[in-house]
Formats: structure tokens, sequence, C-alpha cells
């Protein structure tokens, strides 16, 4: 007897192949039978005629470290379809760490100071892995060392190359993180404190990962004039390592930087055809989401917050801050001139002072306040403590589709679940490809879509088991309406959940039926290392 048997959905399984009608059945959290028709006697049937079943989609590139801890049953991704999320991107993790800066590292990775406020009571990788599961997620996660993560355990927020002891310490704890259960390395070095690194220090890192047969995942040092630059410094990595790269996020930012795009993706399709195993991920929208800190010159960054919380309150050094906002330091992606205070938007901040700014841009918060805008942004980062985000809109959306194409493109959201007015993407990212360039734009076929959501997925973070509908694959799903499937959020109103989605399916049970969460939380933290293969 089966446990579910799904009738006559068109089934899109995962490869690039058309879909085509058929009767699933699911038992012990697998796929167990796919045929034109199926007899037996199932616990529950469930009519899908005129529905899509899909893989359930997976998130390579998101935010959501600690909202697995502190919303195991949170419904923001399971109402988009997404079944495994990867955390620890961007060089940020909230593990492996060190007793003395566990709470530095925590902060960073969670996007400032008081953003989580439970008790730290983990260190190791694997002890992070089993205090997520114990918690019973909804859905599936597994994740990333950041390299940021290591460098503070290892030497803090200092702005020096790692020495032979640090280097080494760092080297240990991600070769022992690889070993419980991580599926590789992310690094952020864009961001403090890993844009104090170099590349030696990323490569010896990186030799790591291949060792255990991980990818290494990377936020660019820069995505605007640097990008080229930059891409060369990720593909000079993956060689010098012998490690795949995955470019998280690709993107041009910044106008005077759009026309890079087709020369990016050239430098990644040489690489590919010279035998590097490069992928990227991109999300479907054209405004990204980081910190205001972004817009500090990177030598005020050495020693973290608190050091810099202190130059803000030297009126000499906060105007040295400010000539550099203005004027740029070479080789620094400066977001101010990508985006414009016009186009840098309050998302999430941490006081009650803050938070009435929420939803507004910088230049319009200095006009009610008669300030200079960049003065207002440091007074913002100082009244906050560090712990305040942004929307900025420096991209091309005819970029965003082209790169979406690319057949070596993934999804992801790169969302963080913080309050306030997040990025829309963190609840819309996966209906939005099926809406926005599927349907509207016609970018992508619905295969495609799916295909750059699940198995294409899977086959990067080598989990044979995820991102099919075969039989024998884990039995992770989302049924919907191809023609309404769709999300909702705006930038105005960024936390509505999308609208279509039938059902999803997690570990063969499920979690959302009829449009509503039914309350099982049956997600489990995926080890990709620790034994073998999952």
């Amino acid at each position: 007897m089966y446990d579910l048997l799904i009738r006559q959905a068109v089934i899109i399984d995962g490869t690039p192949a058309a879909g085509f009608p058929a009767d699933v059945a699911v038992a012990k959290g697998r796929f167990v039978a796919v045929a034109r028709h199926l007899d037996g006697e199932a616990a529950r049937v469930v009519d899908a005629s005129g529905l899509v079943l899909a893989p359930g989609f997976i998130d390579i590139h998101c935010h959501s470290d600690r909202y697995h801890i502190e919303q195991p049953d949170g419904e923001i991704k399971l109402r988009q379809g997404v079944t495994l999320e990867v955390v620890g991107n961007c060089g940020a993790s909230l593990a492996p760490l060190a007793a003395a800066r566990a709470r530095e590292a925590v902060d960073h990775a969670a996007g400032g100071p008081g953003r989580f406020q439970g008790p730290i009571d983990w260190q190791s990788y694997g002890q992070y892995a089993a205090k997520v599961e114990a918690g019973k997620p909804v859905v599936n996660v597994t994740g990333l060392v950041g390299h940021g993560t290591l460098r503070i355990a290892a030497m803090g927020f200092a702005a020096q190359p790692a020495g032979t002891d640090a280097l080494g310490r760092m080297m240990g704890l991600l070769d022992e993180a690889m070993a419980e259960g991580a599926a590789g390395m992310s690094s952020g070095l864009y961001y403090a404190p890993g844009l104090f690194a170099t590349t030696d220090e990323v490569v010896a890192l990186a030799r790591v990962v291949a060792r255990r047969g991980g990818y290494y995942a990377t936020h660019l040092r820069n995505e605007a004039e640097g990008l080229l630059d930059s891409l060369d410094e990720a593909i000079h990595i993956g060689r010098t390592a012998g490690v795949p790269v995955h470019i998280s996020h690709l993107k041009a930012a910044g106008w005077r930087n759009w026309h890079l795009a087709d020369a990016a993706v050239a430098r990644i399709e040489t690489a590919r055809a010279e035998g590097l195993d490069v992928t990227v991920d991109v999300y479907p929208y054209h405004f990204s989401s980081t910190s205001l800190l972004a817009i500090i010159p990177p030598w005020a960054l050495d020693g973290g917050v608190p050091d810099l919380l202190s130059r803000l309150a030297d009126p000499a050094t906060r105007e040295r801050i400010m000539g550099q906002i203005k004027d740029g330091l070479p080789g620094w992606e400066n977001i101010y001139h990508n985006a414009g205070w016009e186009k840098i938007i309050i998302s999430a901040a941490s006081t009650a002072d803050g938070r009435a700014w929420e939803g507004r841009s910088v230049a319009d918060i200095a006009r009610a306040l008669g300030q200079d805008p960049c003065l207002c942004a440091l007074d913002i980062i100082a009244s906050e403590r560090g712990a305040v985000s942004i929307i900025a809109g420096s991209m091309s959306e005819e970029n965003v589709a082209r790169f979406l194409e690319l057949p070596f493109a993934m999804i992801g959201s790169d969302g963080s679940p913080n309050a306030g007015k997040p990025h829309p993407r963190v609840y819309g990212t996966f209906p939005r490809v099926v809406r926005r360039f599927v349907r509207e734009l016609k970018t992508l076929s619905l295969a495609e879509a799916v295909h750059k959501m699940t198995g294409m997925t899977a086959r990067r973070l080598g989990l044979s088991a995820f991102g099919r509908i075969a039989v024998g694959s884990r039995a992770d799903a989302v049924l919907f309406d191809p023609e309404r499937f769709a999300d909702t959020a705006t930038f105005d109103d960024p936390c509505r959940y999308p609208v279509g989605l039938n059902a999803v399916l997690v570990n063969g049970r499920l979690v959302l039926d009829a449009g509503g969460a039914t309350g099982e939380r049956p997600g489990v933290f995926v080890r990709t290392h620790a034994d073998g293969r999952v």
C-alpha cells in the first residue's frame, strides 16, 4: 500500500525534458512508482488533473541560517515550494565557532548585533547541524562553511593577511566541518573580514574543500567595475585548488557596468570549455539587498563593528570616511556609486527610531532631516550599531534575464528573512521565476525553469537522491497550477505569500495541503560529506 498516490499530474521531473502525464506513488519517504496509470491502494489519493508535479525547489543561495533555529515551523519558503535550503553563503555561516569569538561570528552571520538573541549552545559544524535538526524544521537544510566565519574564529576582523598559524587553524576547522557534513565553503570577498584575505589564502582553504569533494561558492570581490577581474580571481582559485566553482548571484552592478554582462559570460564559458566546473546562481530581481555597512570603505571595518563605531564617533575620521564614500577608492566596489542614495532603501533596522525609516530611501530620510545623505547614512549605521539592511537598485532586468537563461545558471533567492520590509525575494523568488520569466517574458520554458530550481541544483550539491521525480528519489515535491503560480510580494508590501501552490511534500509527507500548512515538520539537516553522498 502506498502512503500517497498522486493521479494524472503533468510531471516535470527535474530534467530539461518536457512534461508528461502520469501517476506518482510515494512510500517511506521515496518515490516508488511513476507510470501512465498506477493501480493499488493508498492512504491518500490526490487528484492532480491540470496541475504540475515537480521536484521540491532547492534554494542554493539563502541566508536563513538563524531562521531555521528561531522559526523551524516557518512558512516563508514552504509557500514558495522550497523543500531544501542551502545556508552559509557569502562567507557567513553559524559554524564553526571559536568560544572566545562566538558572539562576534554569530552577529556577522545574522546580519548585525542583536539579530540572533538565542543561546549560542553550539561550536562545531556538526553541533550546529544537530541543533537545526533537533528543532524539527519544516523543510530540509544543508549548508556551506563561511570563509569569513573561519577568519573570525582564527583572527577576528583583523585587516591583514592570515599568518601561518591562523591559516592552519582555519584549514583545520574547515576540514572538520566538511567531515561533519558541510557541502563546501563560501566566501564573501566583498565583505569584512573576507575582503582582507589574499587570493592565496582562499586557494589554501579551497584545497581542503577539493580533498573532501565539495564546492567553492563565492560572492565576488567586486560585482561592478571590477567584475571581470573578480571572475578571473574566482576561476584562478578553482583551477589552482582543483575545486568546482560556483558564482553567487551573478550580476553586473551599476548602470555604468551593465555592458560587462557579455564579457562576464564569455569568461565563464571559456573556463568551462577548458574543463573547469563553473556554475552560477541568479535571483529573479534587478534590485539587490545587503547591509548598509556596504557603503563603508574597507579600512574602516578593521576590527569589526565596534571599531567602526569608534571611528564614526571621531569627527576627523568620519569626514575621511564620508570623502571616500563620495569619491571612491581604487578597487573598492562602492554601492553608493552603483545605486545612489535615491535607490538605497532601508529595509530592516533594529531600533524603534530605525524601524520608522523602513521602506524609505536614504535620500528621502536625509531630506526629511535636512541632512547631507552621506552623513545621514553614517548616522543610521551608528544609531543601529551596524544592524541595518538595505535594498539597492543597481541592476538591469535585461541582464537578469540574460544570466537566467545560461545553461549553467540555477536559482537562488539570496533572501534574508528579517523583520521590517525585506526584499520581496524572501517571499517570492521561485514563483516569480515562473510568473515573470516563464509566462510573461518567455525567457525560459517551464521545464527549463524547474530544472534550474531542482535537478541542476541537486547535481551542484552532489545530492543524487534529490531534485528528481524518479523511482528511488527522495519524495520532495511541489504541486502547482502552471497558469496561476505567482509571487505577490512587492517592494511596498513584501511579506505576502505566493498564489497557485496546491501542495508541498517533504520527505514523503504533506507539509502544505490544499494551500494550507499541515503542521508536519519532517525536515532534516542533509549532511553531504559526513557519510558519503546522500
